[in-house]
């Protein structure tokens, strides 16, 4: 039996009638599968490149570049520059990371303006602490020699006055005595001339060392500095000096010693007028401050009035501002003056509660501006109930 043959098998069982055999080519099958499989490997190796690609994109822009961005960003909040943000990219946990990463630079930055703000108020704070006890410490110096030239002023003035009347008496005596016109009347009205400014500087020497107590009482300033010009006006115009009034009609009365004030306005026209060597002017104006001002560093600032006496003259060199006020200090000539005036002034002025400020630039004339409070401290407000205040 044939039914072990290798062409084709079946069990001996089974009859077979015949065999039949049908020849087929397998290589177009073969090639199309090749084809197949090289088409499937490259879309699959296409298919990885391409999702390759697109996982490394995904990777580059939602996680490297945010970490770069935090690294720059980073290396420059540590070498100082707050200046610069992170660019937020998405609203992920790294652009969150980012956006908490501004806000800190943001804080930071502000924390160092406020650092740098205190810092520079500190040094202004500091700067102005300093400058007001170096003015502490010069006003208790001059206060100090003040004192002692006080001192030494009124011991002076007593020793010198009786003789120097004396001297005054008998001179006048002898004088009458004299014919007018003669060699020796001539020189006895030397004597008597000289004699009388002694007796001058004498009693400037008692005025400036008895300090008087300013007797306040609500007073028109503007009445004071009319009646102190009317006394100098007539020898201003005999050297062609013109005196200008600017007084504010408004100006309410202030708690000051007429007296005192008037000599004050005095001293200052005499100065400005020592000052005007030729043709020139003199303006006095008065106005009410729109703000309170101190009268001294570290003081509470109160309301004032101001009287400013303005001249055309030849002005006060700039190493003199700080010394005009220092008793006996002078720069007119020998005879003209005798450097107390300005002292008394500034003492009464401070007695008053008040201050003065000197501007002045050489050939063009000064300013001085006297500030005196216009109501009483709270210690003499009892007072003032008897003064009329409009």
């Amino acid at each position: 039996s044939c039914y072990t043959a290798s062409c084709h098998a079946h069990t001996s069982a089974q009859t077979v009638l015949g065999v039949l055999d049908i020849v087929y080519s397998l290589d177009e099958i073969d090639a199309t599968m090749r084809t197949s499989t090289l088409s499937i490997a490259s879309a699959s190796l296409a298919f990885v490149l391409l999702a390759s690609l697109l996982v490394g994109l995904f990777v580059h822009r939602l996680i490297y570049r945010p970490l770069h961005d935090l690294e720059a960003g980073a290396k420059r909040l540590a070498a100082g520059n707050l200046d610069d943000t992170i660019p937020v990219r998405s609203g992920d946990e790294f652009g969150e990371l980012s956006a908490s990463f501004n806000a800190m630079t943001a804080a930071l930055r502000k924390s160092q303006r406020e650092l740098q703000e205190w810092g520079h108020t500190l040094e202004q704070k500091v700067e102005k602490r300093t400058r007001e006890l170096r003015i502490a410490e010069a006003e208790a110096a001059r206060g100090e020699k003040l004192a002692s030239v006080g001192l030494l002023a009124a011991g002076i003035a007593h020793e010198l006055n009786n003789p120097l009347t004396g001297i005054l008496t008998f001179s006048l005596l002898l004088r009458k005595k004299m014919a007018d016109g003669s060699p020796d009347a001539e020189d006895l009205d030397l004597v008597i001339r000289e004699t009388r400014r002694c007796a001058t500087i004498i009693r400037r020497l008692l005025d400036f060392a008895r300090e008087k107590t300013p007797e306040k009482k609500f007073a028109d300033l503007n009445g004071i500095v009319e009646d102190t010009v009317r006394i100098i006006e007539r020898p201003a115009h005999l050297h062609d000096i013109e005196i200008t009034l600017d007084l504010d009609p408004a100006l309410p009365r202030a708690w000051v010693d007429a007296d005192l004030v008037k000599q004050v306005v005095m001293n200052m026209l005499v100065n400005a007028q020592h000052a005007i060597e030729d043709k020139g002017g003199i303006t006095i104006r008065t106005r009410r401050l729109p703000q309170p001002k101190s009268p001294e560093p570290g003081a509470p600032p109160v309301p004032m009035v101001e009287i400013s006496i303005i001249d055309t003259g030849c002005g006060i060199p700039e190493q003199n501002l700080k010394r005009i006020f220092d008793p006996f200090f002078t720069s007119k000539e020998v005879g003209k003056g005798t450097g107390l005036g300005l002292s008394v002034s500034h003492g009464i002025v401070q007695a008053h509660g008040g201050t003065i400020e000197v501007e002045s630039k050489v050939g063009e004339g000064a300013t001085f501006r006297v500030f005196l409070p216009l109501d009483p401290p709270p210690g003499e407000a009892a007072n003032a109930s008897s003064g009329s205040k409009q």
